[in-house]
């Protein structure tokens, strides 16, 4: 198992510059709604334009960098009412991903529908990268998300991404149980231990990868998140250069999966050519590795393209929710 003294360097990556959705820009005309949310386990950030109107609402997930992302505002600007979730890295929140409840995201939309600016009938959710997991899984289980959108995701559950030397579990729980994951697989593990203690650069790609091909069928069946089961459209968007995990690929299962189960009518699906992981929403330049302690984490896809895959992205999103919600 990898030990614990790899764990800081992995998650001095996850720290670097994040992607982001938009950048923060003043809100349109009027006084806006802005408030920080703590309410014991929901914590975020929420606004949404200053006016009388009932706006179409977004919950917007980040990924493995943790806290509450800072995309709200972005959002606003456009005319939706939108609440930023941390499920992990803020007080009093878990510090890493491990067991996070599914349910946090029904609570959001509880939340949200109690909110005047707020269509409770027009409800969805956007996510990157790990929080695609999460998003996915609540819309699996709550008809009251109305339409999806993904960003660089992944479309199985995975052992939870603490690297702490203890048995694998979860990243998610339903009803206190845990849903069923893809365990890591343990060459894989001490491989990144090795090159986080001597040094050299290292994709995450290479661990999932191999932690996939590694599980039996029925333990990858069980896995796999039921994506069919999702009422409203989805959107995926990915990079063919994603060396985080295989992205594309997971946009691909998903399609695949929605279209047997006749549930694609208005789903869409972009793969973006040369693009990695880290697309920042907006256009700005996403790097291609980042430093993470001795080692040096690839990320894939160049400058340039991450940026015209992010801002693609951005623009696929609002273009989405604009015809569906």
């Amino acid at each position: 198992m990898l030990a614990a003294f790899a764990l800081a360097a992995v998650l001095a990556a996850a720290a670097t510059p994040a992607p982001r959705w938009a950048a923060p820009q003043a809100l349109r005309p009027g006084e806006p709604v802005e408030i920080q949310v703590h309410e014991n386990a929901l914590v975020g950030e929420y606004a949404a334009p200053g006016d009388t109107a009932r706006h179409p609402a977004v919950i917007v997930l980040g990924g493995i960098e943790g806290g509450i992302p800072g995309e709200s505002f972005g959002f606003a600007r456009q005319g939706y009412a939108a609440f930023s979730v941390a499920y992990f890295g803020a007080d009093p929140l878990p510090k890493v991903i491990e067991r996070i409840p599914v349910e946090r995201v029904s609570r959001a939309i509880d939340w949200l529908r109690d909110r005047p600016e707020v269509d409770p009938t027009r409800i969805g959710i956007v996510a990157i990268g790990k929080g695609s997991e999460l998003a996915l899984l609540a819309a699996a289980r709550d008809p009251r998300i109305k339409s999806v959108a993904v960003i660089s995701p992944t479309a199985y559950v995975w052992f939870a991404p603490t690297f702490d030397g203890n048995p694998d579990r979860s990243s998610w729980t339903i009803s206190n149980g845990e849903v069923p994951y893809i365990p890591i697989d343990s060459r894989a593990e001490n491989n990144l231990a090795r090159t986080s203690q001597t040094g050299g650069t290292y994709q995450f790609r290479d661990l999932y990868d191999a932690s996939l091909a590694g599980t039996n069928a029925a333990t990858v069946a069980s896995a796999t998140i039921p994506v069919e089961r999702i009422a409203g459209p989805l959107l995926c968007v990915a990079g063919d250069d994603d060396r985080e995990w295989d992205s594309a690929g997971a946009c691909k299962t998903i399609a695949a999966r929605r279209k047997a189960a006749n549930r694609d009518a208005r789903d869409q699906v972009a793969i973006e050519p040369g693009a990695g992981h880290a697309l920042a929403l907006g256009g700005k330049p996403s790097p291609e590795t980042v430093p993470a302690g001795k080692m040096t984490l690839r990320l894939g896809g160049t400058p340039a393209a991450n940026a015209r895959a992010g801002a693609d992205a951005w623009n696929r999103t609002l273009t989405f929710f604009a015809k569906t919600l």
